[in-house]
This record gives C-alpha cells, sequence and structure tokens, in this order.
C-alpha cells in the first residue's frame, strides 16, 4: 500500500497513528517538496526502524517537486525588484514623486535616480541547481547574465552544466562568491546548509551585489545579511524564505520573519513564503498530476521506482 498524505496539515486529516498497523504500508508521500522535521518526528516516533529502511517492511517516504517552476518564478521577481529597487520607487510615485527617475528639469536641482543593477553582462551564482535553480539559472542566462553554478555531484575545477553554465562543487563557493553580481539561493534546508552564508561569505560578494533567498532562511545568518544590508555593503536582497514563521492563525497577524527589522530596509524585498504557490490553481492541477505519475510509476515499474524519494542522509 502507498498512503498519500492529502497537504501540509495532514496531521489533522489522516489517522497517523493507524499507519502503525498497516503492515502492507510500504510507501508514504507527502505532496509538497520540504518536509518540516516535525513531521518526520511524528512519523519516526509512529513508525521506527520501519521509516525509510530499505529491507521488508520499511516504508519509504517520497515528496513532490511539483512547485519547482513558480518558485523559480519568485526567485527571478525578487531578483528584478531588488535590483531594480522597484518597491521604494512604487511607494514614492504612489505619492506622485518622481524624483527617484533621476530626470533633469530647467533651473531645478536633480536628485539623484533611485539606485539600479543591470543585470546584463553581469554574472549570477545560483546556489543548488535542482529543480528550482536549474530554473533559475536558465533564466538568468537569458537575460544576459554569466551563470555558475554549485551542485553537490559536480567535480572540482567546473564543468558545463548546459547552456553555458559552469557547475562547480558546494566547496568552491568561497572562490565563486567574488564574480557573483547576483547570488540566488536554491538550497534546501539541512544541517549541512545551515549557516553556510555568513559574514565572512557575504564580504566576498561585491559591494554592488544582490542576494536572493528562495530555498531555506537558515541557508542565510540573518544578522550577517541584516548588518550587510543596513551598512551599504550590498545592493539588496530578495528574501522569500524567514527565520520565523507563526504557529497559527492568530500568530500569522503578527510575528516577525526575523529578530532584525528587515522591512525598515528600503533596499529589501520581502516576500512571505509565497514562491511555493500555496492555493494557486494551475499548482494544484500540477500537484495532482505528479501524484498521479508517482503512483503510475509505482503499478508499472513497481514502489521501488517511484521518484523523489527522500534522502534521510541527505535530508532532502
Amino acid at each position: 500500500e502507498v498512503c498519500v498524505f492529502p497537504n501540509a496539515a495532514w496531521e489533522a486529516r489522516v489517522d497517523v497513528d493507524g499507519l502503525a498497523s498497516l503492515a502492507s504500508l510500504v510507501a508514504i508521500v507527502v505532496p509538497y517538496a520540504g518536509i518540516m522535521p516535525k513531521h518526520l518526528d511524528r512519523l519516526r516516533a509512529i513508525l521506527g526502524g520501519r521509516l525509510g529502511s530499505t529491507g521488508e517492511g520499511g516504508v519509504a517516504l517520497h515528496n513532490l517537486h511539483h512547485n519547482g517552476p513558480i518558485t523559480a518564478e519568485m526567485a527571478i521577481a525578487l531578483l528584478l525588484a531588488a535590483a531594480k529597487r522597484l518597491i521604494p520607487a512604487d511607494r514614492r510615485i504612489r505619492q506622485h514623486d518622481w524624483r527617484p527617475r533621476g530626470l533633469p528639469f530647467a533651473g531645478a536641482q536633480v536628485d539623484p535616480p533611485e539606485p539600479m543593477v543591470m543585470l546584463d553582462g553581469r554574472t549570477a551564482l545560483v546556489l543548488g541547481l535542482g529543480g528550482v535553480g536549474s530554473r533559475v539559472a536558465a533564466v538568468c542566462a537569458a537575460l544576459g547574465m554569466a551563470v555558475l553554478a554549485t551542485k553537490r555531484s559536480a567535480r572540482l575545477g567546473g564543468e558545463g552544466g548546459g547552456s553555458g553554465i559552469e557547475v562547480h562543487p558546494p566547496g568552491a563557493l568561497r572562490e565563486l562568491l567574488p564574480r557573483a553580481d547576483a547570488l540566488l539561493v536554491c538550497l534546501p534546508g539541512t544541517e549541512e546548509t545551515r549557516g553556510l552564508i555568513g559574514a565572512e561569505e557575504l564580504a566576498l560578494l561585491p559591494r554592488h551585489a544582490v542576494v536572493v533567498n528562495v530555498g531555506r532562511g537558515a541557508v542565510i545568518d540573518e544578522h550577517a545579511l541584516y548588518a550587510a544590508l543596513r551598512e551599504g555593503r550590498l545592493h539588496g536582497a530578495g528574501l522569500d524564505v524567514w527565520w520565523s514563521y507563526p504557529a497559527t492563525y492568530e500568530e500569522a497577524l503578527c510575528t516577525p520573519p526575523s529578530a532584525f527589522p528587515y522591512g525598515e530596509l528600503d533596499r529589501v524585498v520581502l516576500s512571505p513564503h509565497r514562491g511555493g504557490g500555496i492555493g494557486v490553481a494551475d499548482l494544484e492541477l500540477a500537484r495532482m498530476r505528479r501524484i498521479g505519475e508517482m503512483l503510475s510509476a509505482a503499478g508499472r515499474d513497481g514502489v521501488e521506482r517511484m521518484p523523489h524519494r527522500w534522502d534521510f542522509g541527505l535530508g532532502y
């Protein structure tokens, strides 16, 4: 048997405790990409050593990557909005203030335009060349950017990743950062990626660099990024993932996403983790299609051939 959980709120809708009594259970499908630690702990408590085991009685855990395209779109949206400082310019034109344009008027003082970074001819560094990162890299290349990327399976010295993308192993990060005009984080949250980008790494970026994070908040050091932005050591940032999240509806009305006041910085574009596209009709249809494809693969080729098996060692 294969159990497909309905959504991220599956604990309230599934007889989870009943899973332990299903001797024929061989796989669980959690229908989203990032499986939360509390859900993993809950499943471990119920299934014990069966969860993730490849032996007899083992239960494989699978996730879905149906939201890769829409998450990549959010990354590009944040990159462009931060590079062009769209948010402060939008706020000022709503007040009928044209000064961010920087256009001179006869006999009048000219205010400098709102700073912008031109991306054509610049270099993007994409961390994580999976389903999201590969799409982000392709769009950056289409914008005229040279593209560097890190990928776990890449070899030292770099290799071609298609479309002119230069792919390196994660260990080359510090050598790549000084070359990056845009840093786009598309990594999962694991023990290995936690704190990967700290103060020393941010200091290696050019002062005009833009940082985008659609992976997990903890990949970037919270205070280090805030300090670099506040002190003007980066052009800007676009953030869709955070360090603090609400646990209830009431908390959703008043929970700051960070211990530091990112919302006070004009050079930051803030998004409340919308990149996954929760509730978007097209995405829900894609979710259903992917689940159907997975179940078809299980019926046709066997459960062991189902895609997107969770690797407990890697944490994704």
